[in-house]
């Protein structure tokens, strides 16, 4: 009877485990680590990169179908990341220091293990939808939802260069080769005028520069990034309320204020006490006009 009820528990545990991988649309890791993964994706367009002190990702394709495979920052390569940050540029030996660090971090990153693996299941323009593009303008598909991102030039036929541009739609990314010489592509790019220039090739090129970020989702779906400003923008919404109630004429408790702040964005306590300080010293007429002139 224990066995029976044991088998069940373990048929069970297993269902359960199963269920959430394949909600969270994670497979067994295709490689062992960072370094084998990225072996395999060294022949076409290496895809990786990842989130400081979280994870590092590696796009690669097998049978036609476009992987990503997760492997976790651990300690180790926190502290080797901190050492490279650290270094003083100022010292004679900045460079051999700066190289060796680099090279440590590379070494150590390529030995992380695999932590799981993911299909994007998303699919592709087809044919036809890549074929529509032709004739249109930057401008115009733009605003059919496509992101433009780098542009640059590459061989053609003969001495004069192809001018490409990069196109995010979803998790892909496309070469789109514009109708103009490359006099014409940088008069457009003085002149505010890459907008209007037509498209006359599109092709795939595969799962987008950043599809290493699991804000591209799998299934196509894209996450908008983090603002890097929102908090500082949200401290600096509350210096102005408060300066606006000291204008007011309210009495402030500057100190208690700041503690407050500090207590909710610990990571700026060193800019909210520039500010208090500042506060202090020139009065809130003050500390408004150089908030006002840093904005």
């Amino acid at each position: 009877m224990k066995k029976l009820i044991a088998l069940v528990m373990t048929v069970v545990m297993l269902c359960a485990v199963h269920g959430v991988l394949a909600e969270e649309g994670q497979l067994a890791p295709l490689y062992a680590t960072v370094g084998e993964a990225l072996e395999d994706s060294a022949e076409g367009r290496v895809v990786a990169g990842g989130v400081s002190g979280e994870y590092y990702a590696v796009i690669t394709r097998k049978d036609g179908k476009y992987y990503r495979s997760v492997a976790n920052c651990d300690e180790k390569l926190n502290e080797l990341n901190e050492a490279l940050e650290n270094l003083d540029y100022e010292a004679e030996d900045f460079f051999e220091k700066h190289d060796a660090a680099m090279q440590a971090v590379d070494d150590y990153l390529k030995t992380l293990p695999i932590a799981y693996s993911e299909a994007f299941t998303a699919q592709p323009l087809t044919d036809e939808d890549m074929a529509s593009a032709q004739g249109k303008s930057l401008s115009q598909l733009t605003e059919e939802g496509f992101e433009i991102g780098s542009n640059g030039t590459e061989p053609g036929e003969g001495e004069e260069p192809r001018i490409v541009y990069s196109l995010r739609y979803g998790v892909y990314d496309y070469n789109c080769v514009v109708d103009a010489d490359f006099d014409q592509y940088i008069a457009a790019q003085d002149n505010g005028a890459e907008g209007d220039l037509v498209v006359k090739d599109m092709t795939l090129a595969g799962i987008t520069e950043w599809g290493y970020e699991k804000r591209f989702h799998t299934d196509g779906t894209v996450d908008e990034p983090e603002d890097p400003f929102a908090e500082i923008n949200e401290i600096m919404a509350e210096i102005m309320a408060l300066i606006e109630k000291a204008q007011a004429g309210e009495e402030i408790d500057i100190q208690a204020f700041a503690d407050t702040l500090k207590a909710n964005h610990p990571d700026y306590a060193e800019m909210i006490d520039m500010c208090v300080t500042l506060y202090q010293t020139y009065g809130a007429e003050g500390l408004f006009s150089m908030t006002d002139s840093a904005e």
